[in-house]
């Protein structure tokens, strides 16, 4: 290469610009993205670097990487959504072009479905959802994404997911890479971008469904040996049912593929928002069932406790309308020393550990209670109380013990009594073991 070539290249002693090259975190057929930093901001970023073809035989496909590279830039950098990954710079040179964006420590869920991993229906929605409120501040801004697909979405550790790759989005009524032709990935193409149609927002939301379908079957949509089969499935056939692949829940969902991968576009969601809400419903509907799975479990776990040995049914079941019940994570800390409250709590399972003068002094385990002398008392706490374990508990107040009937008050301060004793009698034949 001449100097004057060296010149003009983007790279120089592994930088682009400002930019130092830590590492190449993906390598395609026309673009490279990097991993580098940022030394004025002191952060981490990804570079995307596209080559600019310069032979004259190429020279269409060199156009559209250009053009490509402006509608990106342009698309992507207007739209600032937690969901979608942010433009922070670009830049042209003779051969080859870049874009910097936030750097994302994440797996694709191509990588993800490639890998073979599962994911729970509720799991699957949640990412589904966020792709949808992406899209929908998306379209909003008169930006289609053409080319929604696994590889073009990514998942975090902790659940974030970001849409990345506008390299072929479209920007309603003005421009996009070119006027004519098929633009996107083959599976996850709509009938309308098959058949080289205007493409809408429900042209992403078809896209998604598929990807949707995916995560949730582990397949493809439509099973084909070559592209010219592939497009006549999409055109004309029905893909396998969610019952018929052993999907979870697959009655409940079904309903939302068949709008979201309606042939005719205007069939499907109008709207971004509304394929979300239809996902949000479902959600929620799920979330109830499950909810009412678990409590059945905790009650019947509830009702084999020492402490609701001598309840009737009918006094059992009043003291379930009165409680709450409550998911504790580990370490998370139930009561503190000094707190004034009036609250009393059963372990129904997981177990705790009693803290006083910040010294571990016991532990409570499955069928304990405590907060006897809170309810009983408006008094300071002497000690604190700190998970040890995932924990499910039932917590009573100094009000709902207002609400009782005569008889359940009688038989319940009959139970706190005897646990209170029993306590203390264990307290005691510890210590005398000890001396």
């Amino acid at each position: 290469m001449s100097n004057t070539n060296k010149r003009r290249s983007l790279f120089s002693d592994n930088k682009i610009g400002k930019y130092q090259i830590e590492g190449i975190i993906h390598t395609g057929k026309y673009r490279t993205i990097y991993k580098a930093n940022d030394p004025f901001l002191e952060r981490e970023v990804a570079i995307k670097v596209s080559t600019l073809l310069g032979d004259k035989e190429r020279e269409e496909n060199t156009q559209q990487l250009r053009n490509s590279f402006f509608l990106e830039a342009r698309a992507v950098g207007k739209l600032q959504h937690p969901n979608i990954v942010s433009v922070y710079d670009a830049g042209i040179g003779d051969h080859q072009t870049y874009i910097v964006m936030e750097y994302i420590e994440a797996q694709s869920l191509a990588t993800l479905l490639k890998n073979k991993e599962r994911f729970s229906v509720q799991k699957v929605i949640d990412i589904v959802f966020k792709c949808c409120k992406a899209l929908e501040y998306a379209h909003s801004k008169n930006v289609i994404h053409r080319d929604i697909k696994p590889g073009n979405i990514l998942l975090t550790d902790d659940g974030t997911v970001k849409i990345v790759d506008f390299g072929v989005a479209k920007i309603r009524d003005k421009f996009d890479t070119v006027s004519t032709g098929i633009f996107g990935s083959p599976s996850y193409m709509a009938p309308e971008q098959v058949q080289e149609n205007n493409v809408k927002p429900s042209t992403d939301l078809y896209a998604l469904c598929v990807v949707f379908y995916e995560l949730l079957t582990g397949k493809k949509l439509f099973q084909a040996d070559n592209v010219h089969t592939l497009m006549y499935k999409i055109l004309n056939e029905t893909p396998p049912s969610l019952h018929d692949c052993g999907v979870d829940h697959a009655n409940k969902l079904q309903p939302i593929l068949d709008e979201a991968l309606a042939k005719d576009p205007e069939n499907r969601y109008p709207s971004a928002s509304d394929f979300a809400n239809a996902l949000k419903s479902i959600d929620q509907e799920l979330q109830y069932e499950e909810n009412k799975i678990e409590k059945k479990v905790n009650i019947d776990s509830a009702s084999t406790l020492k402490f609701f040995h001598d309840f009737s049914g009918r006094q059992f079941s009043e003291f379930l309308k009165l409680a709450t019940w409550l998911k504790i994570s580990e370490g998370e800390t139930i009561v503190s020393a000094g707190e004034i409250d009036q609250m009393f709590y059963i372990i129904i399972s997981g177990n705790a550990v009693v803290f006083k003068a910040n010294e571990p002094v016991k532990t409570l385990i499955e069928g304990d209670c405590f907060g006897e002398l809170g309810i009983l008392k408006h008094e300071q706490r002497t000690t604190s109380i700190m998970a040890s374990s995932a924990m499910t508990l039932m917590k009573l107040s100094a009000s709902d013990l207002d609400q009782m009937s005569d008889e359940l008050q009688a038989r319940f301060y009959k139970a706190v009594a005897y646990s209170t004793l029993k306590r203390l009698s264990d307290s005691d034949l510890a210590a005398d073991k000890a001396a």
